[in-house]
């Protein structure tokens, strides 16, 4: 195999990775909303651009260090996710078909954002990036690939091992399943359904910043990644099936991979275009999702 083969295959492995393992993440994040509270959160791609702008802010115009920046940026969605359920999100819980209240409250909070947005940080630049969190390269043969960008990557994949053993063999992911397959049989086991719901919003946004923080350490960024990543993160959650971690975890992988192919040999625009595609070929054959229970 040639050196330009090889540089080629390298790069579109680890930016497939990378990719993928960011929007498996944000997906991840949706899906334990949507999981537990039936809310489809439209918001999930402004609140990853939230975090992207204010670890952009903290390490660029506050001089924080950039993993100092992303620990308080990830630690503010805790409180800023409290308080917007206080104040919203539970005055819905229980308002019969919900899940069509929480949508049109998301997208309200959607457009919300976006305007704030547009007219702060839209006015300050057109593109932004963040001072690398690990300066230097790494040589994987020929191919190098910034430190930066393999941190973020580990980062991502230990994130996500840690969500999948906490919601897997925790008490509190039991109970979270528990809640998804029926509220009332869990009610009646003793599960404290509303705790649970707090706790997921709770947890679910803090992973959508969590992802919001590494894609912003890893690539530069402009307004517009909101809009792709509400899409691709609700594109991943259809297919994978609406709770299923694993499949967002599966699903978000391939759709990486399959945007760094066709960036090389095609277009990000046919990428995208190749994703719903995809996402209305299996919802003919299985309307509940790949890996849904």
């Amino acid at each position: 195999m040639s050196d330009t083969t090889l540089i080629i295959l390298l790069s579109t492995i680890t930016t497939g990775l990378m990719l993928g393992l960011i929007f498996s993440l944000v997906a991840v994040g949706v899906t334990i909303i949507y999981g537990s509270i039936w809310m489809p959160n439209a918001a999930n791609g402004q609140f990853f651009l939230l975090a992207a702008l204010f670890a952009w802010s903290t390490s660029v115009s506050w001089g924080l260090q950039p993993a100092l920046a992303a620990l308080l940026v990830i630690g503010s969605s805790v409180p800023l996710s409290y308080a917007l359920e206080i104040l919203l999100v539970r005055r819905f819980y229980d308002v019969p078909n919900r899940n069509i209240s929480y949508f049109v409250l998301t997208l309200g909070i959607t457009q919300i954002l976006s305007g704030i947005f547009s007219i702060t940080y839209g006015v300050w630049s057109d593109q932004f990036q963040l001072p690398p969190l690990v300066p230097g390269v790494t040589m994987l043969g020929p191919f190098p690939i910034a430190n930066n960008r393999l941190a973020a990557m580990l980062i991502a994949a230990v994130l996500l091992a840690i969500l999948f053993a906490l919601l897997r063999f925790h008490r509190y992911g039991r109970a979270l399943r528990a809640v998804f397959q029926n509220r009332d049989a869990a009610a009646l086991r003793g599960v404290n359904v509303r705790g649970i719901y707090r706790m997921s919003f709770v947890l679910g946004n803090a992973v959508i910043f969590a992802g919001g923080v590494l894609f912003a350490c890893a690539y530069s960024f402009d307004l517009t990644i909101a809009w792709t990543m509400a899409i691709t993160a609700f594109a991943i959650m259809i297919i994978g099936g609406p709770g299923s971690v694993l499949g967002a975890l599966v699903i978000g992988i391939v759709f990486g991979l399959t945007q760094a192919v066709a960036s090389i040999f095609a277009s990000p625009t046919i990428a995208a275009f190749a994703y719903l595609g995809a996402m209305l070929i299996i919802l003919l054959f299985r309307p509940s999702g790949l890996f849904a229970r």
